[in-house]
C-alpha cells in the first residue's frame, strides 16, 4: 500500500472551528471510470477549497 494523499484540516480554536463530518465531506473520491482500478490514476479526486471559517486544508501528500 502506497499514502497517495495526507490532507489536514488545521483550527484556529483550540476546540475546532467546524465538525470533522462537514471537513470530510469536502474531499470526495470517485471512480473515473466503470472498468475495474487497476491504479490509483483510475480514481477522480476533487476538493472543495470552500472551508468554513477559521479552519485550512493543509495538503502535506498529494499525489492525485
Amino acid at each position: 500500500m502506497a499514502c497517495r494523499g495526507l490532507y489536514v484540516f488545521s483550527h484556529e480554536s483550540p476546540l475546532g472551528n467546524a465538525p470533522s463530518h462537514q471537513l470530510f465531506e469536502k474531499i470526495d473520491i470517485k471512480m473515473a471510470s466503470e472498468i475495474v482500478a487497476r491504479s490509483y490514476r483510475d480514481y477522480k479526486m476533487t476538493i472543495d477549497e470552500n472551508l468554513p471559517e477559521g479552519v485550512e486544508l493543509n495538503k502535506v501528500i498529494h499525489s492525485f
